[in-house]
C-alpha cells in the first residue's frame, strides 16, 4: 500500500482512539480496499468519460472550446430537458398484483359448479333433523357433502384473496406516502435527476434504505435521572458500610437500580419517524465489480461499491470512529485523492477540502455482509453485518439505463449516453455557427492607404469614427479616393455554414427534430408527422426501460416495508382499515407485490384515453354483472378527477334516471303522462346515433 498519501494526525492517543484492529482485520480490510481500488481503475476511462458528457450537456462544448471564446449552441441540454420532461412527468403509480395462483382445491372456478353446489348444500341445511339424533340426515348424503365442501373451499379461497386484496391496498398506500413525504427533496424532483444522469452520463442509480428517527421521552428521561441520583446514594452507602454487615443489602439494592435503569434506557426514546428512504448517489459514485456483465441486476457482479465522502467529524458521528489520530487518505471535494488536487476549499470550519474522507460501503455477495472502510484505514468502521434491508436480490441499489446494448468487450460495461451519441453533430454545429461568426468578422469593411500618406493622428481617428460623423484629415491632394481605398473581401456564402445536415443526423441519432429545439423545420406537415411518430417509438422504448427500473424499485421497496414497518406506523399512515400481514415475509411476497402502471409516470395523453374509453363503454353497460361503481371510478381515473365516489354511492339506491322516470303525473291528464302517448312518448321514442360534437385531434392531446 502507498504511503505517500498517509497522515497521522492529532497528538497522544485519546480516550476515544478506536479499538485496535486486529492482524486478520488489518488483512482483510486492505484486501478489500486493493480490490475497491481495482475496480475504480478498472472504470477510470468510463467515470471521465461521464464526467465529459456532463460538462457538454451542461454548457454545450468542452472546457477548452468554451475558455477560447468560442461559439456555442447548447442543443445536447436541450435535447436532455426535452426527453426528461416526456418521460417523467409526474410519479408512477404503484399497484399491488396479487399473485396469479390456484387458490381453489375443489372448486374449478366457474360458474355453473359453484350455483349448483349452494343450491343442493342450501337444500341439505334446510332439510328437517332427525328428532332422535338432533342431526340432519340429508347432509350426510355423499351428494350434499361434496357440494358442502365445494362451498367451504369457495369461501376459504375468496377470503384468502381478499385478506391479500386488503394487505395490497394498505402496501399501496404506504409506498405512495413515502414516494411523496421524501425530505429534503422531493421524489419527483429526484426521480428527474436520476432520468437527466441515465441520459447524461448512460446510467443513474437509486438506492433504498430504512430508516428509524428516535426522539427523547421527557417523562422517562426524569425518571432515569431520579435512578442516577438513588444510583449515587447507594454508591455513597457502600463506600460507607464497606466491610459492614449491611453491605449486602446495599449491593442488592443498587443492582435492583441498575436492572431498572437499564430498562428505562430502552425506553428512554420514543419513535418519530419510520419509513422508506430513497437515497440517489451519483453516476460516479458507484463502482460495480469489474467482472459484472450488465448494471441492471449487477449481473456476474460478486461486489458493489457505493462511494461517499466524509469529514473526519462527520465520520465520529456517524460511525463513532475518531480518524484525527488514525491513518487514512485524505481526499478532495471530487473523490480525487490530494496528489492531484492542489485547489484549497473552505468548508466552513476552518479546514481545508483536503480533510476529507472517502467512506466505501462494500456489499459483499458471497459472504453477504456489508463492509464500512475509509481509505487507507487499518480497520472497519463499523462491524461486518448483513445489509440494513432485505431485498430478494441482495443489492438495494438500482441502475437506470436507456441505450443498453450488446458488447462482448470486458470493459464495455456502461452503455453509451445520449451526450455522447450526439457530441459529434454537437460540436459540428459549433464549429459550423463560430466559422460563421469568424467569416462575417473577417468580410466587415475596411480601407487601406499607401504608407506615409496618413500620419498616426489621422489614422486614428478614422479608426474611432461613429456611423454618419465628419473626420477632418491632414494630408495633401484634394481627393480622398486617391488616399484611402476599400479592401475587397469575399463574402459570406451560407452554404459554407449551413447546418441542415447536421440537424438531419442529430434527428437520425437522437429522434429530436428541429422543430423540436424551437427552429422552423423545411419538411412538410406528412414529414414532420412521420418523424414524430419515429420519435415517439424511441422514446416509448425509453418508457418501458423506466416503467420496468420503477417496477423493481417498487417490487424491493415493498418488501421492505413488509419487513421493516410497524403495525401502528402502517395504520397511521393508512388509516384504521389498515391490514398489515401478520405473515412472514417469505409467504407475503409469494403472494401480493407491487409493480408500477405502465405509462403512469410520462405525460398522460388524456384524449387518446378518453377516446378509446367512450367507445368502450356502450359496450360495457350493456354487459351483465359489470359494477356501475366500477364504471363510474374507472371514468373518472381516465378524466384525471379526483373526485371520492365514497359519499356519492349509496348501496340499494337506483340511478337519477330511474328514479325520475318513477315519479310519474297523475294519469288524469293524458298528455301529462308521457306513457300514454305511444311512440311518440316516455322513452319510446326512437333515438339515432348522435353525432359527438367537434372532432379530436388525429395524434390526440398530450395534456398533462
Amino acid at each position: 500500500m502507498d504511503d505517500e498519501n498517509m497522515v497521522m494526525e492529532g497528538g497522544e492517543v485519546s480516550a476515544e482512539t478506536p479499538r485496535q484492529p486486529t492482524e486478520g482485520e488489518r488483512k482483510l480490510a486492505e484486501e478489500m480496499q486493493t480490490r475497491i481500488r481495482a475496480d475504480k481503475a478498472f472504470h477510470k476511462k468510463a467515470f471521465d468519460q461521464m464526467r465529459e458528457d456532463q460538462a457538454i450537456a451542461r454548457r454545450g462544448a468542452k472546457e477548452a472550446w468554451i475558455d477560447a471564446g468560442s461559439y456555442v449552441a447548447n442543443i445536447t441540454g436541450r435535447h436532455i430537458q426535452q426527453l426528461v420532461s416526456a418521460l417523467y412527468a409526474k410519479n408512477p403509480k404503484a399497484i399491488a398484483r396479487r399473485r396469479e395462483r390456484l387458490d381453489f382445491a375443489i372448486w374449478d372456478e366457474t360458474m355453473p359448479p359453484l350455483m349448483e353446489a349452494m343450491q343442493i348444500a342450501m337444500k341439505a341445511m334446510q332439510a328437517p333433523r332427525d328428532p332422535t339424533t338432533g342431526l340432519t340426515p340429508a347432509l350426510f348424503d355423499p351428494q350434499a357433502q361434496s357440494a358442502v365442501a365445494l362451498v367451504q373451499d369457495y369461501q376459504a379461497g375468496m377470503q384468502a384473496r381478499e385478506q391479500i386484496e386488503r394487505i395490497g391496498k394498505t402496501l399501496e398506500l404506504v409506498f405512495d406516502y413515502f414516494t411523496k413525504e421524501q425530505t429534503p427533496v422531493d421524489f419527483k424532483t429526484s426521480m428527474k435527476k436520476v432520468v437527466r444522469r441515465a441520459a447524461t452520463s448512460g446510467v443513474g442509480y437509486v438506492k433504498l434504505g430504512f430508516q428509524r428517527e428516535y426522539d427523547q421521552d421527557p417523562e422517562i428521561s426524569d425518571r432515569l435521572a431520579d435512578f442516577t441520583r438513588q444510583m449515587q446514594h447507594i454508591d455513597r452507602l457502600l463506600e460507607e458500610t464497606r466491610g459492614s454487615e449491611e453491605r449486602g443489602d446495599a449491593e442488592a439494592r443498587r443492582e435492583e437500580l441498575r436492572l431498572a435503569m437499564a430498562s428505562l434506557q430502552e425506553q428512554q426514546f420514543v419513535l418519530l419517524r419510520e419509513g422508506l428512504v430513497f437515497d440517489f448517489p451519483a453516476s460516479t459514485r458507484v463502482i460495480p465489480d469489474k467482472l459484472c456483465r450488465s448494471l441492471v441486476g449487477f449481473e456476474g457482479a460478486r461486489h458493489v461499491t457505493v462511494e461517499y465522502l466524509y469529514t473526519v467529524d462527520e465520520v465520529k458521528e456517524v460511525f463513532g470512529v475518531d480518524l484525527s489520530a488514525a491513518k487514512y487518505r485524505k481526499h478532495s471535494p471530487d473523490g480525487s485523492t490530494v496528489d492531484s488536487y492542489q485547489t484549497e476549499m473552505d468548508l466552513g470550519d476552518g479546514k481545508s477540502g483536503k480533510d476529507l474522507v472517502c467512506i466505501w460501503e462494500f456489499f459483499d455477495k458471497p459472504s453477504g455482509n456489508v463492509y464500512y472502510l475509509a481509505d487507507g484505514y487499518e480497520g472497519y468502521l463499523r462491524p461486518p453485518a448483513a445489509p440494513d434491508v432485505y431485498v430478494e436480490d441482495f443489492w438495494p441499489v438500482y441502475a437506470l439505463v436507456f441505450n443498453e446494448d450488446e458488447d462482448e468487450d470486458e470493459k464495455a460495461l456502461f452503455p453509451v449516453s445520449d451526450v455522447t451519441a450526439i457530441r459529434d453533430m454537437q460540436m459540428d454545429y459549433n464549429r459550423a455557427r463560430q466559422g460563421r461568426r469568424e467569416h462575417r468578422k473577417f468580410a466587415r469593411p475596411r480601407m487601406v492607404s499607401r504608407t506615409g500618406l496618413l500620419d498616426d493622428v489621422s489614422k486614428a481617428a478614422l479608426g474611432r469614427a461613429e456611423p454618419f460623423s465628419v473626420t477632418e484629415l491632414d494630408f495633401d491632394g484634394d481627393d480622398i479616393r486617391k488616399v484611402l481605398q476599400p479592401v475587397a473581401v469575399p463574402g459570406v456564402d451560407p452554404n459554407l455554414y449551413e447546418t441542415g445536415e447536421t440537424m438531419q443526423d442529430l434527428q437520425l441519432v437522437s429522434g429530436s427534430q428541429e422543430a423540436q429545439f424551437g427552429a422552423v423545420s423545411k419538411a412538410t406537415a406528412t414529414e414532420s408527422a412521420i418523424a414524430d411518430g419515429s420519435r415517439m417509438s424511441s422514446v416509448e422504448s425509453k418508457v418501458d426501460d423506466l416503467d420496468a427500473f420503477l417496477t423493481r424499485l417498487a417490487k424491493a421497496g415493498g418488501q421492505i416495508l413488509l419487513q421493516e414497518m410497524s403495525e401502528e406506523s402502517v395504520r397511521d399512515i393508512a388509516g384504521p382499515g389498515a391490514v398489515w400481514p401478520k405473515m412472514t415475509l417469505d409467504q407475503v411476497v409469494k403472494e401480493v407485490y407491487l409493480e408500477i402502471e405502465a405509462g403512469s409516470s410520462g405525460k398522460p395523453n388524456q384524449a387518446a384515453e378518453v377516446k378509446k374509453w367512450r367507445e368502450m363503454l356502450p359496450f360495457l353497460v350493456q354487459m351483465p354483472g359489470i359494477s356501475p361503481e366500477w364504471l363510474a371510478r374507472e371514468s373518472l381515473r381516465r378524466l384525471d378527477d379526483r373526485m371520492d365516489l365514497t359519499d356519492a354511492l349509496t348501496e340499494g339506491l337506483p340511478s337519477i334516471v330511474q328514479m325520475n322516470a318513477a315519479r310519474q303525473p297523475s294519469p288524469a291528464d293524458p298528455a301529462n303522462a308521457p306513457n300514454q302517448q305511444g311512440a311518440e312518448g316516455g322513452n319510446q321514442t326512437p333515438r339515432g346515433q348522435q353525432a359527438p360534437e367537434g372532432t379530436d385531434a388525429p395524434m390526440g392531446n398530450n395534456q398533462v
